[in-house]
């Protein structure tokens, strides 16, 4: 006995974007005018927006192998066909970054695109950072006032960057003389899926780099971010600023918190109970399943995170150049009151790690 489903496969703007870069049709997205890792200003940057584009973008060579290569994992992905996947991804090497939002990820990710000889100007947000795929934890989410199928949606978006990314970095970088192409990834949506990640790629086919930063100077990165700490000290509910603010909402009402109570929360409360509720998922998300060897964690601090940097360097670039220092700045200077709440909630997910053997790095408060 069988069954015969049909599933609606419609690309998705990141991939569409990308591919449209990659056909020279597109080039807002990769013009060099938005540093999406820039360290020395936070501020908010809405995406260009996609023009419409006719089919003629999907008739050329490339795309047509893209989709029809889309399609192919997509249906390897919802068919357990994990083979026909690791098989196609043989000659790529994954370096993800992973780590709660502000905690040195973009500056990794763009080192980790120098070190193969790309500038992050000129790729994309949606190819190298957060955001796409879009992973979650629940199969069904909201659009509007009802409920639509997730899971399907995310299988997709994961098959469309697995092969996007193949076919980018391969045309766009070179391979180590291993025959290995470097795809950095800066991936905070990795701890919703990542056992299913590592069971997926094997072992022994990506890097897992995990930043860590004290929670009060993240909580203030974040709001420099949004525009400034909002002026009743309350988390924005009911209007947040940044994809930043909607994460957190969203880690708030995982954990069964109304909109009512999130918009009584202050600031600092709202964002230490989600990065304690982000590196408690971290711990038993799989991340750590096989060979912990795969895994590198990476307290914020200037050394810790160049030394990640010089590493990648001198196992991947020929010329091992320096890394572009690290801007460390006291932040939790200015709000002390919130240090005794930022070092409980620190010590608090230090001791559930240790109670499931595994190491939480010591934090400082820069």
């Amino acid at each position: 006995m069988h069954f015969d489903i049909q599933l609606r496969f419609q690309p998705s703007p990141a991939f569409i974007g990308i591919l449209a870069d990659m056909n020279e049709r597109y080039a807002d997205w990769t013009d060099g005018s938005y540093d999406w890792a820039n360290q020395t200003e936070d501020f908010l940057a809405t995406p260009a927006a996609l023009p419409d584009f006719d089919e003629s973008l999907l008739q050329t060579p490339l795309s047509k192998r893209a989709v029809n290569d889309t399609l192919q994992i997509a249906i390897a992905l919802l068919s357990g066909n994990y083979p026909l996947v690791r098989d196609y991804l043989k000659d790529t090497r994954f370096a993800f970054v992973i780590g709660y939002p502000r905690s040195g990820g973009s500056y990794l990710t763009k080192e980790l695109l120098r070190t193969i000889g790309l500038e992050h100007t000129h790729v994309s947000e949606a190819l190298a950072h957060d955001g796409f795929p879009d992973l979650r934890e629940t199969w069904y989410d909201w659009a509007g006032d009802r409920p639509y199928y997730h899971l399907q949606h995310s299988v997709f978006e994961v098959a469309e960057f697995l092969v996007i990314a193949h076919l980018y970095y391969q045309r766009r970088t070179a391979k180590r003389e291993d025959g290995l192409w470097l795809v950095p990834k800066k991936m905070h949506k990795m701890v919703a899926w990542a056992g299913s990640f590592k069971m997926l790629l094997g072992q022994g086919r990506a890097d897992y780099i995990m930043t860590v930063r004290h929670p009060v100077p993240a909580c203030i990165s974040i709001y420099e971010k949004g525009g400034g700490l909002p002026a009743d000290g309350l988390f924005p509910m009911a209007a947040p600023r940044s994809a930043i603010e909607h994460w957190v909402i969203n880690d708030l009402m995982h954990l069964g918190h109304s909109a009512q109570e999130i918009a009584r929360m202050p600031y600092i409360d709202a964002v230490l109970t989600s990065w304690s509720q982000f590196h408690l998922r971290m711990a038993g998300s799989g991340l750590f399943l096989g060979d912990r060897n795969e895994i590198r964690i990476v307290p914020y601090g200037k050394s810790e995170l160049e030394t990640v940097v010089r590493d990648y360097r001198a196992a991947w670039s020929s010329d091992g150049g320096a890394p572009e220092p690290v801007h460390v700045h006291d932040k939790a200077a200015q709000h002390p009151d919130w240090i005794a709440r930022g070092d409980a909630a620190v010590d608090a997910v230090a001791r559930a790690w240790a109670s499931l053997g595994l190491p939480f790095p010591k934090l400082s408060l820069r």
